[in-house]
């Protein structure tokens, strides 16, 4: 094998758990909120997945400030104070090593949509 170069190619699997949390305030806010809430991904009981994901990627609902909340290690969640439930997109990107380049680099995110639910 004068010269040549093998690669093996491998395939990794990543498990990861998208969910949320809500929590009725004892004062309703100024603004009229009344729940505290956390949407967050993480390995499944409590795994470490930072050496799998190069960042998480929220869109929140329109009316919050900045609703493009980008995360870049753990932990990635996004914590929050609000009076309704909406759809949230949720990109996870994973980090992809080139063969010819040992930077690691973003590709097409792993895409989900999350539904937040605020019950009293």
């Amino acid at each position: 094998m004068d010269g040549q170069i093998l690669f093996e190619l491998c395939t990794v699997q990543v498990k990861l758990e998208l969910g949320h949390r809500a929590q009725l305030r004892k004062k309703v806010t100024s603004e009229g909120f009344t729940h505290d809430w956390m949407v967050f991904v993480r390995g499944p009981e409590t795994g470490d997945i930072q050496h799998f994901v190069e960042k998480v990627v929220f869109r929140l609902h329109e009316s919050f400030p900045k609703p493009k909340r980008v995360c870049k290690e753990p932990p990635y969640k996004v914590e929050e104070s609000g009076y309704a439930g909406f759809l949230m997109p949720i990109e996870v990107y994973f980090k992809n090593k080139s063969l010819h380049n040992t930077n690691t680099t973003c590709t097409r995110p792993a895409y989900k949509q999350h539904v937040t639910k605020l019950q009293q």
